[in-house]
């Protein structure tokens, strides 16, 4: 069986962001997707959380399983990020 091409798996990942309340924007040069500040970009062969590589291959990748490595990865931003208080 041959294997999705990333092209494939970026345009069904898209289309199920977007049935999950993410803004698409799938014209664009590169394709992202937006949800409560946080930006998905899809490059040619990467997905990008923001400014950082998740280091996933989408090509076959379930949208169940998409969807929790977007999730681990927001989680682990979150925790990441300095609060502003921190800086108080």
């Amino acid at each position: 069986m041959k294997r999705e091409t990333f092209e494939a798996a970026r345009r069904r990942l898209l289309a199920h962001l977007a049935s999950h309340g993410w803004a698409v924007k799938s014209a664009l040069k590169v394709p992202n997707a937006r949800r409560d500040g946080e930006t998905l970009y899809f490059r040619p062969q990467s997905v990008y959380l923001n400014a950082h590589s998740l280091w996933i291959d989408i090509r076959g990748m379930t949208e169940l399983d998409f969807d929790r490595t977007v999730e681990r990865w927001l989680t682990h931003n979150r925790i990441m990020k300095p609060t502003e208080a921190s800086h108080v």
